[in-house]
């Protein structure tokens, strides 16, 4: 692989399987520490804008079923309510 090559990295589903993405992909460790980073920083930001709120909803729903595939947590909780 070279500088140069696209690579399309899907960071949707379970934690475990996006560290799994993340490690499986050909792309360089420091890049890999960088997304492993973001994708904390992500999901802590996403989790602490819900607390607070009532989400008792009587049953879990798993993050996977929420965020449709191909969209990072952070653009389907950032998007407006339409």
């Amino acid at each position: 692989m070279t500088a140069s090559e696209n690579v399309k990295i899907d960071l949707t589903g379970t934690h475990e399987e996006v560290m799994n993405v993340i490690n499986e992909t050909p792309i360089t460790d420091e890049f890999k520490s960088h997304l492993w980073k973001q994708y904390k920083k992500d999901y802590d930001e996403v989790w602490n804008s819900t607390r607070g709120g009532d989400l008792d909803i009587g049953e879990d729903i798993p993050i996977s079923e929420l965020v449709p595939k191909g969209m990072t947590i952070k653009e389907y909780f950032g998007k407006e309510q339409r």
